[in-house]
């Protein structure tokens, strides 16, 4: 990197300044650049402000609050966009190939997701996640509550809020590469359900071209109707797809029923060799698995208007630390 060329954590500070209309502290500074994937301690989120103000192109106030001056969002324009396409990808198979659950004895570590609500929501949330698992829709019968001020993964939860981890879709290919399976990360996208039949994919994000994971976006967009379907067997979720070789399907099969044994749900639709699923083409020798995405919680809830803060995914938990929902 030349010498007045940003870094990368660098350019993320500036984006999170920058889509702000008031002066951030660090410790929301830090939050957020969390949302995005970059987990820096307080004190090294100071460091890089220090850093951006002596050249100019941070501000900061009067109680240890920062904005973007003119002249960061000059240089924030031309930091490429490139330099983060592939992040995603890059950092969700790194989580994928770090998970160690084993469906036969029910232990190891899974991928999270986290959904921050006010606490006094708690068991509404609660109320939800179960609804969505009793639907088939939830992954996981796994969740674990974090009060405020407890900590956990670089998360510390504010005060009069709870923290929600839920499994995220990403231990199942975790599970899968495990098995010897390889797995192609393909997109990120919305599913029309008519009938409980799921039908087609409606919206469709590439994780290989985008610098924000897809269904995270999606949900915060408001596009999911996952009580509807819950409630009528019709609607739009949220679901991941992968490309996985054609000779290994009989092993993902396998796979998958071990887990179904075991509790886990949410596979919508495995295809057939060089055949499209859901609408969607696949590479030569391959074939598509569809799975309702970990954000599901999320959506739900945003769907009926409560405010949630989501990190999907977060971090990896032992499952013998979560509670099995009842």
């Amino acid at each position: 990197m030349k010498a007045n060329e940003l870094s990368r954590k660098e350019v993320e500070v500036l984006r999170v300044l920058s889509e702000s209309s008031e002066p951030l502290s660090s410790a929301v500074i830090k939050r957020e650049l969390e949302r995005k994937g970059f987990f820096l301690s307080e004190r090294a989120v100071r460091y890089h402000l220090q850093a951006l103000k002596l050249r100019g192109l941070v501000h900061e106030h009067r109680r240890g609050e920062n904005s973007i001056t003119p002249q960061g969002l000059e240089e924030l324009s031309r930091s490429l966009v490139s330099q983060r396409l592939g992040f995603v990808i890059t950092r969700f198979l790194s989580m994928a190939y770090s998970v160690t659950y084993n469906p036969a004895d029910r232990r190891g570590t899974v991928v999270t997701n986290i959904s921050v609500i006010d606490g006094e929501l708690c068991d509404k949330a609660l109320e939800y996640t179960k609804r969505l698992y009793d639907a088939g829709l939830l992954l996981a019968p796994y969740v674990r509550v974090l009060e405020e001020g407890e900590e956990y993964g670089n998360v510390t939860v504010p005060e009069g809020k709870v923290a929600l981890f839920t499994v995220c879709d990403l231990t199942i290919d975790g599970v899968l590469i495990r098995s010897g399976i390889p797995i192609f990360l393909k997109y990120g996208g919305l599913v029309q359900v008519v009938n409980n039949k799921p039908l087609r994919f409606i919206e469709l994000i590439s994780y290989e071209e985008t610098t924000i994971p897809p269904l995270e976006l999606l949900v915060r967009g408001g596009q999911t109707s996952v009580n509807k379907v819950v409630r009528t067997g019709s609607g739009v979720l949220p679901v991941a797809m992968r490309e996985i070789v054609a000779e290994a399907r009989e092993g993902v099969l396998n796979v998958l029923s071990n887990l179904r044994e075991k509790g886990w749900r949410g596979i919508l639709a495995v295809g057939a060799p060089n055949e499209s699923v859901l609408g969607v083409s696949v590479a030569m020798d391959r074939f598509g698995l569809c799975m309702v995405g970990g954000v599901i919680v999320s959506a739900a809830l945003v769907e009926e208007g409560i405010k949630v803060d989501t990190i999907a995914p977060h971090c990896l938990m032992p499952i013998e630390e979560m509670d099995t929902l009842r």
